[in-house]
């Protein structure tokens, strides 16, 4: 039994890459496939895992993947025109695959049957992942000040007025958290740090370390 879990909100693209996958793997392994949500329990022990990234996304701590030991694949699903790939990738997720969500199938159906194999070839248990040599990116402490601010609504001078700070001081530290996780837009700031508070740990878990 192939063990696969997914994590996407768009319930109508997740429905369409179960029965991709099914057909996939029942074709190349002529064995039954069993899809789950992914969670803290199953994220350690599945063979394949489908995970969405928002814009930045591909930058910071994966807390659901970073404890897995059994080798398998990580497919990562992304919108837009560049793909989140770089050579810096955080090491929970250093192996993904990542493809577009409005990839042709035939494309998507090679990369997916290259990575399986590539596992396949080096079944081998994961090390366990050393965190603090990881090159994942942070928010500075008055980042997330701001960043719990402009998630409320507030635009930068309601938030300068809040902490007491120039409006210049608030607009520089937005414009070096854009820069930091590659955002082009502030609709693209602002889903971003909705993924972020949904899936990392509490917020003053991820203030920066390193940068």
């Amino acid at each position: 039994m192939l063990n696969i879990a997914i994590d996407d909100s768009d319930s109508l693209y997740r429905n369409g890459m179960e029965i991709f996958l099914k057909e996939i793997f029942l074709e190349e392994q002529t064995e039954p496939v069993q899809i789950n949500s992914l969670n803290r329990t199953n994220a350690t022990q599945v063979d394949i895992i489908v995970k969405s990234f928002v814009a930045g996304a591909e930058y910071v701590c994966q807390p659901l993947l970073k404890h897995r030991v059994k080798p398998g694949v990580i497919i990562g699903i992304y919108d837009g025109d560049e793909s989140p790939h770089h050579n810096e990738l955080p090491l929970c997720i250093k192996n993904i695959v990542f493809i577009n969500r409005a990839e042709p199938l035939s494309t998507a159906r090679e990369q997916v049957i290259q990575a399986w194999k590539d596992n396949a070839e080096n079944a081998k248990p994961l090390n366990r992942k050393k965190c603090l040599k990881c090159k994942y990116r942070t928010l500075t402490p008055q980042q997330v000040t701001i960043a719990k601010h402009l998630l409320r609504g507030y635009d930068i001078i309601d938030i300068a007025k809040l902490l007491e700070i120039h409006v210049k001081t608030v607009s520089a530290h937005k414009r070096l958290m854009m820069s930091k996780f590659n955002l082009s837009t502030d609709c693209e700031l602002l889903q971003f740090l909705k993924n972020l508070k949904s899936h990392n740990p509490p917020i003053n878990m991820f203030m920066d370390r390193c940068l």
